[in-house]
């Protein structure tokens, strides 16, 4: 899409390569007079549709390059929040970029995620067990009304779930002993977010942390895998929020964030002592291990699913999954897992010999 502003009236756009004008139609004139804005044209001299910033532009020496050639320097608030050479989707006008995201184009990318899911325990089945319940910040929508919040800060141990269109940020500090935990929506101020934030990466200094030090700082964004997609979404809601920090604190979550794939019924904890993490409702952390015995067989993972066994309620619904699984314990001459695979499924070892054979 080629790249232009609005030009002395909401109603005129004008290239920023080639300085040609274009009627903006009046349902289209939402943007303010000098705003950096990407279009496409509905007809030969009107603009068919406009969306605000440039993409895929370079940060250097305190500056954005735009598609013109011409260096557009960054705010004040926004000089050394990121790297050199990062490429960016910018905001602002021709004068100054009052707006960066760097994130948004890679969060999702193979590089930037992660699968921070522990295996030892699945959720309880009443959340409100885990500690304080953070919910949306707008109308109260939970089902878990005890210890609820907005947002988390402290040492406490604080968890979030539902995670549809929505994506929670959580943060870990080592030194601090201190968790953030936040849950927006499309709609979810990007100031709010930053103030809470700014809270805590203020008393993680306080506590004498230094940001840069590799493993201080764990940052995990968890949404679901279509809410990365688009810029009006809750993730956009999210990483917005970096416009309002202050550089330090912006160039500490840039270095650090993460992305989780989260589905609706994951469970995200924080606490004082660990990296933020991810509890499984039973039913999905039962197929989970069995998934990972059966096509990756890690010593560890056989021997969280033997004492996951041990306790569990008989469950024909597991069958599919703890078939192949038994299937090669057997073949490794683990009598013990077997066992605990067929009483599982709520077979004797005679019904599974069998079905099985």
């Amino acid at each position: 899409m080629p790249s232009g502003s609005i030009f002395m009236t909401p109603g005129v756009l004008r290239d920023l390569k080639t300085e040609a004008t274009y009627d903006i139609p009046a349902d289209l004139r939402v943007h303010p007079v000098g705003s950096l804005v990407t279009y496409t044209l509905a007809a030969p001299r009107t603009v068919g549709s406009i969306t605000r910033g440039l993409a895929g532009m370079t940060i250097a020496n305190s500056a954005v390059d735009d598609e013109a050639g011409r260096l557009i320097p960054l705010s004040a608030a926004l000089r050394g929040a990121y790297p050199e050479r990062t490429r960016v989707r910018f905001y602002g006008t021709p004068d100054e970029v009052s707006g960066v995201d760097a994130l948004g184009p890679v969060i999702g990318t193979p590089a930037r995620r992660v699968d921070v899911v522990d295996l030892t325990e699945s959720a309880p089945a009443d959340l409100s067990d885990l500690g304080v319940s953070i919910e949306q910040d707008a109308e109260d929508k939970s089902d878990f009304p005890r210890n609820q919040l907005y947002y988390h800060v402290g040492p406490e141990t604080a968890w979030t779930t539902r995670i549809h269109t929505c994506t929670a940020l959580a943060m870990w500090s080592r030194t601090a002993g201190i968790s953030y935990l936040s849950h927006a929506d499309s709609n979810t101020p990007s100031k709010r977010i930053a103030d809470h934030m700014t809270e805590f990466f203020t008393d993680v200094l306080k506590a004498g942390a230094v940001l840069s030090t590799p493993g201080e700082l764990s940052i995990v964004l968890f949404t679901a895998e279509d809410t990365l997609v688009g810029r009006a979404t809750s993730v956009q809601s999210v990483l917005g929020a970096l416009n309002h920090l202050g550089a330090t604190h912006t160039r500490a979550f840039y270095d650090h964030a993460r992305c989780h794939i989260a589905g609706p019924d994951d469970a995200v904890v924080v606490s004082a002592g660990a990296a933020p993490r991810v509890l499984l409702c039973y039913a999905d952390h039962m197929e989970r291990l069995l998934y990972l015995y059966t096509f990756r067989g890690e010593r560890n993972v056989r021997d969280l699913l033997v004492e996951v066994l041990k306790s569990a309620e008989p469950n024909r619904e597991f069958e599919s999954k703890a078939y192949p699984a038994a299937k090669k314990a057997r073949s490794q001459g683990d009598e013990q897992l077997y066992r605990l695979l067929v009483a599982l499924v709520g077979l004797t070892e005679e019904d599974a010999a069998e079905q099985w054979g």
